[in-house]
Parts: structure tokens; C-alpha cells; sequence
């Protein structure tokens, strides 16, 4: 029996390294095809891990079919649990025998066991080897009702030690894979983000900026913003208020901007917003609406008025630098023509397409007031 199970044992290890790879970012997302699929995959591996038991008497099998599961329920919780579950209840009862009564309670108890734990300890992460003892907890029921069996004394006292020790070491050995892989996930959450976001706004930064623009497709548009007169607001008031005054547009900018949209620090006083899915007429209104908003908004520690000039174009065939190039024309128009005003750029595509350093035909504007 110790034979099978140590066997048993590597095939588990061997399935958390495979079991791994369903979990591809850090926060774990528990919505959408993919976690049904992870959850499939965790069930797939408790069945495996039962075409390979050690059968103790006749009818009766062991394995560490129970590791898995139990993971799933620290994890995600005990429906989750219990969904797992259920191939493997439905594939023990299709094998049959005297075991099946053993079987039936062992899991649940794993499942309950772990549920009761998930409420005192943290899920499977880079600290659960604090809460080991809780690992011993989760399987004391596990075989227990071996006692019932005919001749279950001497079945219990042959089989119950070391399966406990057995399902405690795949589990430390197994969550410890997964424990790693979180720790290495999180860690390359954390530097993507440091890598694309901007430290002082928290929006995305201009690296995040020109991934997103190759995305645009018919329908999408551009607003570039830049912040009137700035330089004279850090030569007066100094710039810690200038970042004040950057921090609080930055989240403006987050508070109007629809849950498709996305807003970015382009650099210096000069922000962008990728607009998804505009409906044809509404680009003007929504730069003004972000205009007028800036205006009436007293932003720093100063309580400065403070406003924005807006350029804004729409999505065309044509490459994202000349995509930037409309809407910074169509910013500089409006700074040109007086500040605190919106302008877009409405370009022709042949013109883009054989334009190098000539302008593009004309924007049109709304004035202030």
C-alpha cells in the first residue's frame, strides 16, 4: 500500500505543477470561461488521481483524491468546492463497492472541513505554511469511516495513518507549487503595473498609451488635454502644487470617463483619453463636458482655477502616430487660438496616407462661452 501511495503521491505533485498554469494573474479572477475551465481542470485531476489508487480490501481504494478538491474549497469557497466534487462522487459510485460508503462521507467531510477553515485562514497564498496544523484539520476526517466496514478496526489502523500523513504532504507539497506560482504572479502584477502606470496620477502612462493605440478600431477617438498656463502655476505656488494640480485631474479624469474608456498621463501637464465606441457628433460634447468640469473644479491646495485646452480626432485607417498627430494638432489649434477651448481634427484619410510633413485639412472648434 505504501508503494501505490507514494506513487499516487508523485502523480499529485506532477498534476500542481500542471494545475498551475490555469491560474494566469494575480488577483485570481473567479468569473468568466476560464475559472469554469480551472475548475474543471481541478476536478479532471481528483479523477485522475482514482485511476491509480491502493485497494486496501475488496471494494475498498484509497488515494489522495482529496487534495484537490480541498484546494478548491480554501480557494473559492464551498460551492465551488462541491461542484468540483461531483464528477468525483459520480465516478466513485460508477466504480461501486463496499468503499463507496467510506468514500461518500470522507469527501464531504474534506469539503465541510475546509469551508470551517477558509473562515480562519487566508486561501491558499505566499503565507498559508503558517497554518499548517489547519492542513492535518482539513483531512482528520478523511478514512474515518473505514470503522464502519466490516473488520474497520483493523482497516483503520492499517490504512488511516498513513493516508493522513499522505494527503498533509501532497497538500503542503502541492499548494506550496501554487503557492510560489501566486507569489511570482503577484510580483509580476505588481512591476507590469509599476511599469505602466504613472506614479504621481495612477492613470496609465504613455508606455500603456502606445500598446492601447494599436487597439482602436471604427468608432473610437482620441482627446488629448493639456493644462493651461501650468508653467506659471509651479513658478508661482511652487510644484508640489503643480502635482496637486495633476493628481486632481488625473482623477477627473477617472470619475468622467465611461468604464470602456481609458485616460493617461501623456507627459508633463498633457493627458489623453481613448474613447471606445463614440456615437457620430458626440466627440465635441464629450471634450467639453471634460472642459467645463476642469473649469468649475477649484483644483490643489491653493484652490487654483484652473483649465484645459482639448484637441480631440477620430479613429482612421491609418497609423497611431498619425492618429497622435491629429489630435495634438487639433490641442495646439485650440492653446493657439486662446486657451480653455475644444477643437477636433476631422482628417482625411488620402491626405494622412501621403502626408509627410505637410498639416492635414482643417478642425472644426467650439469656443468658450
Amino acid at each position: 500500500m505504501f508503494r501505490e501511495l507514494f506513487l499516487n503521491l508523485c502523480l499529485l505533485i506532477s498534476l500542481h505543477y500542471l494545475l498551475r498554469f490555469t491560474f494566469r494573474a494575480w488577483p485570481i479572477s473567479t468569473r468568466g470561461p476560464h475559472h469554469t475551465l480551472r475548475l474543471a481542470a481541478f476536478a479532471a485531476s481528483a479523477v485522475i488521481l482514482m485511476l491509480f489508487p491502493a485497494q486496501v480490501a475488496p471494494g475498498v481504494i484509497v488515494d489522495l483524491r482529496a487534495v484537490p478538491i480541498a484546494f478548491v474549497t480554501l480557494q473559492f469557497g464551498l460551492l465551488a468546492g462541491l461542484l468540483v466534487e461531483l464528477p468525483l462522487l459520480l465516478y466513485r459510485a460508477w466504480i461501486g463497492g463496499i468503499g463507496l460508503y467510506v468514500a461518500l462521507p470522507s469527501i464531504l467531510g474534506v469539503v465541510l472541513t475546509a469551508a470551517l477553515v477558509r473562515r480562519y485562514v487566508p486561501p491558499v497564498g505566499p503565507l498559508f505554511w503558517r497554518h499548517w496544523p489547519n492542513v492535518i484539520l482539513i483531512f482528520l476526517f478523511n478514512g474515518v469511516p473505514l470503522l464502519f466496514l466490516p473488520d474497520g478496526v483493523r482497516l483503520f489502523l492499517e490504512v488511516y495513518p498513513l493516508l493522513l500523513v499522505m494527503n498533509v504532504a501532497g497538500a503542503l507539497i502541492g499548494w506550496g507549487i501554487l503557492s510560489e506560482w501566486f507569489t511570482l504572479l503577484r510580483l509580476t502584477g505588481q512591476w507590469r503595473a509599476a511599469a505602466f502606470t504613472d506614479p504621481l496620477t495612477g492613470l496609465a502612462n504613455r508606455r500603456q498609451f502606445d500598446l492601447d493605440l494599436t487597439d482602436l478600431g471604427p468608432g473610437d477617438a482620441l482627446l488629448m488635454l493639456d493644462v493651461d498656463h501650468f508653467k506659471r502655476v509651479n513658478d508661482t505656488f511652487g510644484h508640489h502644487v503643480g502635482d496637486e494640480i495633476l493628481q486632481e485631474l488625473g482623477r477627473l479624469l477617472e470619475q468622467e470617463r465611461r468604464g470602456r474608456d481609458r485616460a493617461y498621463r501623456y507627459g508633463g501637464e498633457e493627458f489623453a483619453l481613448i474613447l471606445r465606441e463614440v456615437q457620430p457628433g458626440q466627440l465635441l460634447r464629450v471634450a467639453e463636458r471634460l472642459r467645463v468640469g476642469v473649469e468649475r473644479r477649484p483644483m490643489g491646495s491653493a484652490r487654483l482655477a484652473v483649465t484645459v485646452s482639448v484637441g480631440g480626432t477620430w479613429w482612421t485607417a491609418a497609423t497611431a502616430a498619425h492618429l497622435v498627430a491629429c489630435a495634438d494638432r487639433a490641442l495646439y489649434l485650440a492653446k493657439g487660438n486662446g486657451r480653455n477651448q475644444v477643437c477636433e481634427w476631422a482628417p482625411d484619410l488620402s491626405t494622412i496616407e501621403s502626408a509627410s510633413e505637410s498639416w492635414l485639412p482643417g478642425p472644426t472648434s467650439t469656443t468658450d462661452g
